[in-house]
């Protein structure tokens, strides 16, 4: 189970427990698409065929309100900066020469 952290103070709604089946499958897509209307915003999921170049097949459809795209924007932002971070800073320790001496 996780939990989204969230605050009323500042405009955001309360923390929600998600839970999420152990069962729950995994899906890859290689592209999306992506329509903004005036009250929703509609997301395709899809892949590439690999028989024909140049076209794909759309498997998915999400449908968010406008704040619903604003706040998943803000939130895979912020999880895509953490992660690089955490990526550079592995790297970083990584090519660090050892400080040890050896007799």
């Amino acid at each position: 189970m996780t939990e989204k952290q969230n605050s009323p103070e500042n405009g955001q709604q309360p923390n929600i427990q998600f839970h999420v089946p152990p069962e729950l499958e995994y899906v890859y897509r290689d592209v999306f698409n992506v329509y903004v209307g005036a009250g929703d915003v509609v997301i395709e999921f899809g892949n590439l065929h690999r028989a024909m170049p140049g076209h794909a097949g759309i498997s998915n459809r999400i449908v968010l309100s406008v704040a619903g795209a604003y706040n998943l924007h803000q939130t895979l932002q912020q999880a895509l900066q953490a992660a690089q971070l955490q990526l550079q800073k592995n790297l970083q320790e990584q090519n660090q020469p050892a400080t040890g001496t050896t007799s």
